[in-house]
């Protein structure tokens, strides 16, 4: 188990020492707002891309451990790209490389430990806040580091964690529960059970026949998501050009990681009384005031106030999406289903708010891509609000797994 918690702090750790600083360090490397948007929409491509195929190498080739080990290298070393003195198109070569091979590291850890777990619904929110602290941490220490050495060593600190994940992921316990998965996948015997007819599109297509209602809630999804990563990519640029420096961007992100923490926990509280539907709706429309105050606000301390608010209507939406489409999709799919989702979160949303975004915040400036974000937010949560099935037909079809207590593994 220690070797799985260690997995998702170094999760977020990538996260904090290098993803969060990407658009400053473009920035000091000489990229306009336009250019930085060009740059993390393609990486955003690369990675909706790669996401699938990385799923079904963990799943049918090799494992999500070895998947994982694999993709980390490729990532890290593209990764040094970004401190280089290399020419536009590179840079942007490096960035799509390094979202395609790090940013499913996330879900690939998830199939590794979600299995694994005697109670997926308590112990996994356990994990996934190992995350956001590490985040966190890594975003204000990095901060105070780049703020003595400057953005081009974030790479290097990139290097070093992705070296501690692979050295990490081997001790992670596989294989312990290989019949029960099988079993659950609907094979027995090496032969498959009665599956329906999932057509071309294999089970995305299924979950869509099955769940019409899902093209609407990732509509949704799509929608908020274009508010939350623009918000994220250009609050940084936002510091920047009001003077901030590294230690002001570490602060402003690792304020806003750290309070996913109390926001999941709150809002696993809230919906399990009241629902998803208004919790989305609450969290998407708060997150979009804390994105319209940052087109006033010219200090950075009420923009780090604004930040710790909007992290904790992050954490509500985010885990509004994700109990959502567990609780939509039958058993047999939750893999299909939480990949759709964060290919819709981080993948579609993001390369439309950094496409889109760098031209407005290029044209527009802050009124731009914050309004602009702040809109698409709120009209995302109002389609969740109708989109979203109510409480009482939410429950999966088809048997649970039967868990796997982790008592005695490391």
């Amino acid at each position: 188990m220690r070797w799985l918690r260690a997995l998702y702090v170094f999760n977020g750790l990538a996260v904090g020492v290098l993803y969060l600083f990407v658009p400053v360090l473009l920035a000091a490397k000489g990229f306009n707002p336009e250019l930085i948007g060009l740059t993390t929409s393609l990486g955003s491509l690369a990675y909706t891309v790669a996401l699938p195929a990385w799923g079904h190498i963990g799943d049918i080739v090799s494992g999500p451990r070895r998947a994982l080990q694999i993709a980390c290298i490729p990532a890290a070393v593209f990764a040094l790209g970004l401190g280089m003195p290399l020419p536009v198109l590179a840079v942007i070569a490096c960035q799509m490389v390094l979202s395609a091979g790090g940013g499913p590291a996330p879900a690939l850890t998830d199939a590794m430990a979600v299995p694994a777990l005697a109670d997926p619904s308590r112990e996994y929110a356990r994990l996934r806040l190992l995350s956001s602290l590490s985040c966190a941490a890594g975003a204000i220490g990095s901060g105070l580091i780049y703020n003595v050495t400057g953005y081009m060593a974030a790479p290097i600190m990139y290097l070093v964690v992705m070296t501690l994940t692979i050295v990490c992921a081997q001790f992670v316990p596989q294989g312990r529960d290989s019949a029960r998965r099988r079993k659950a996948r609907g094979v027995v015997d090496d032969r498959p059970l009665d599956a329906p007819d999932r057509g071309r599109f294999g089970s995305v297509g299924e979950a869509f026949v099955l769940r019409p209602r899902l093209s609407a809630v990732l509509a949704s999804v799509v929608l908020v998501f274009v508010g939350v990563m623009a918000a994220g990519t250009y609050i940084t640029l936002r510091i920047s050009d009001l003077g901030g420096g590294p230690l002001e961007v570490g602060f402003t992100n690792g304020i806003g990681s750290a309070a996913e923490v109390p926001g999941m926990i709150l809002a696993g509280w809230l919906i399990g009384r009241v629902g998803a539907r208004p919790v989305l709706a609450v969290c998407a429309t708060g997150f979009a005031a804390c994105m319209a105050s940052w087109i006033v606000l010219v200090d950075a301390l009420p923009i780090m106030a604004t930040r710790f608010v909007s992290g904790v209507f992050f954490a509500g939406i985010f885990v509004s999406f994700v109990l959502t489409i567990a609780r939509m999709l039958p058993f047999r799919l939750q893999a299909t289903g939480q990949t759709l989702l964060q290919a819709a979160c981080f993948g579609v949303g993001a390369i439309l708010a950094n496409l889109l975004g760098g031209i407005l915040y290029q044209t527009a400036g802050p009124p731009g891509v914050f309004g602009g974000g702040a809109l698409c937010a709120v009209a995302g949560g109002l389609i969740g609000l109708a989109a979203l099935p109510a409480e009482a037909s939410l429950a999966p079809e088809g048997p649970a797994p039967a868990p796997v207590p982790l008592t005695g593994a490391s």
